[in-house]
C-alpha cells in the first residue's frame, strides 16, 4: 500500500477535483488517498460554501480514503503556512506522497522556484519591492519573476516542495485540467471553484451548468443547504472591533503597522462588511489577508497563540471509508493525538472555564470549534455545537473501540 496525501479546500468539491483523485489511482493503483481539508474558513478568509463535514464526505464518495481537518489555525494563514500545516498533518499520517495539482507540468522548474525563493538574491529583491508598498504576493511574483510566478496553484506548489524538504515525503505532480483556478465562467464539465461559487451567489444560479461540473449529490446540497453570507460579519466585527482597546488589537495575529487603526476607523465609517474590508486594501494589503485578519480578530487568535501552536498538530478526521479507517488504526497517536470525538478532548465547559489550563492541542482546538460555530452563525438556520455531534461527522465507534 502507499499512501498519498492531498492538502485541499474542496470549496466545492466538483469534477476537477474528482480527476485529480482519479488520476492517482491510475498512477499508484494501491494508493490509500488521504487529504488534508480547510474545515470551515478558507485561506482566502471566507466562510466554506458548505459545512466541512459535507465536504469531506463529498471528497470520499468522490475517490479519497480519508479526509482530516486542516485547523483553523493553519487554514486561514498565507499560503506557506497553509502549506506547512498540511504538510506537518500529513508527516504524522506516515504519508509517503503528497500529490498536488498545477498549470505548469514541470516538476524540476517548480523545485528550482521553491530553492531560489531562500536564496540570497530573491530575499534581497523580495525585500526591496516589500519596502516599496508591495503586498508579499505580489512582491513574491515580480521577485520571482518566472512563469510560475503568474500560476497560483504552481506557487502553491513551491511552498508545498518547500514545506517537505523536512520530511521524507515524495512530491506528486498532477497537472491541472481545464479552467484556470480564479476562472469565473463555467463550461464544459470542469470549472474552477471561484467559477462554481459565482454562479451560486447569482440571483438566478444557472443549475443545468452546475449540474455539469459537480456530482449529483454535490448538486443536491450546494441547492438544499444553508449557505453562509459574508456580510452577517460586519455587525460582530464592528462590534468586536469598537470594543476593543488599541493595546487588544495590536495583539491580534497579523495586527501589523498601525492597522488596528485604520480598523477602529473603518468600523466606524462603513455600513457593511465589504465597505470595512475595502476601506482597508492597499497595494500592502490584499483583500485575502485583511479578511483573514477579521476572521483573526472575531476569533481573538493572538500573536502569542499562533507562536505557541506553530508546530502543534492533530489529526482530526471529518470522513472516511474502509480503507481510511484501516489507516487510522495504524497510526500511533504520539505527538499528533488523533481527536475523533471532540468530547474527549474538549467540552464547551473547558473551553469558557479552563482554556488556558489544557495543552497545546486542546487550546489550538477550540479555535476550529469557534470556527466552526462562526461559520453556522453566518446562515439563515445556524446549528451550533456541530463539533461536538459524532453523528454528524459520521465516523464510526468501531474506531474508537479498538483503540
Amino acid at each position: 500500500m502507499t499512501t498519498v496525501g492531498l492538502i485541499a479546500e474542496y470549496n466545492p468539491f466538483h469534477n476537477g477535483h474528482r480527476y485529480q483523485l482519479e488520476q492517482i489511482r491510475r498512477r499508484i493503483e494501491d494508493a490509500t488517498i488521504v487529504v488534508v481539508m480547510s474545515g470551515s474558513f478558507t485561506q482566502r478568509g471566507e466562510p466554506a460554501i458548505l459545512d466541512k463535514f459535507i465536504r469531506a464526505q463529498a471528497a470520499v464518495d468522490g475517490g479519497a480514503d480519508l479526509v482530516v481537518e486542516l485547523p483553523f489555525i493553519y487554514a486561514t494563514r498565507s499560503a506557506q503556512d497553509f502549506a506547512r500545516g498540511g504538510v506537518k498533518i500529513l508527516s504524522a499520517l506516515g504519508i509517503e506522497r503528497l500529490a498536488f495539482g498545477s498549470e505548469i507540468d514541470d516538476i524540476e522548474s517548480i523545485k528550482k522556484a521553491a530553492e531560489s525563493i531562500d536564496g540570497d538574491e530573491l530575499r534581497l529583491r523580495l525585500k526591496e519591492k516589500l519596502s516599496a508598498g508591495q503586498s508579499y504576493a505580489r512582491a513574491m511574483r515580480e521577485a520571482l519573476g518566472s512563469e510560475i510566478a503568474a500560476q497560483p496553484n504552481a506557487m502553491l506548489a513551491v511552498e508545498y516542495i518547500r514545506a517537505l524538504r523536512e520530511t521524507a515525503i515524495e512530491p506528486l505532480l498532477i497537472q491541472r485540467l481545464g479552467s484556470t483556478h480564479d476562472d469565473r465562467s463555467i463550461g464544459g464539465t470542469i470549472a474552477s471553484a471561484s467559477a462554481i461559487r459565482a454562479e451560486l451567489s447569482s440571483s438566478a444560479p444557472d443549475w443545468s451548468a452546475l449540474s455539469d461540473v459537480v456530482d449529483g449529490r454535490m448538486s443536491e446540497a450546494l441547492r438544499s443547504s444553508a449557505r453562509p453570507s459574508k456580510e452577517k460579519l460586519f455587525l460582530p466585527l464592528a462590534t468586536k472591533i469598537l470594543m476593543s482597546s488599541t493595546e487588544e488589537l495590536r495583539a491580534i495575529f497579523g495586527m501589523v503597522e498601525g492597522l488596528e487603526h485604520k480598523l477602529i476607523r473603518a468600523a466606524r465609517s462603513t455600513s457593511n462588511y465589504d465597505e470595512l474590508i475595502g476601506s482597508i486594501i492597499s497595494r500592502r494589503y490584499t483583500r485575502s489577508r485583511i479578511q483573514r485578519l477579521a476572521l483573526h480578530v472575531l476569533t481573538g487568535l493572538t500573536m502569542v497563540d499562533v507562536k505557541n501552536f506553530d508546530g502543534t498538530s492533530y489529526i482530526r478526521p471529518l470522513a472516511f471509508n474502509d480503507r481510511g479507517q484501516r489507516l487510522l488504526k495504524k497510526i500511533k497517536p504520539s505527538g499528533a493525538p488523533i481527536v475523533v470525538k471532540t468530547a474527549r478532548h474538549l467540552t464547551t465547559r473547558l473551553m469558557y472555564n479552563k482554556l488556558s489550563t489544557l495543552e497545546t492541542y486542546q487550546r489550538m482546538l477550540a479555535f476550529d470549534v469557534r470556527a466552526t460555530d462562526l461559520r453556522e452563525l453566518l446562515t439563515e438556520a445556524p446549528r451550533l455545537g456541530k463539533d461536538f455531534l459524532l453523528l454528524l461527522h459520521q465516523i464510526s465507534h468501531a474506531l474508537e473501540r479498538r483503540r
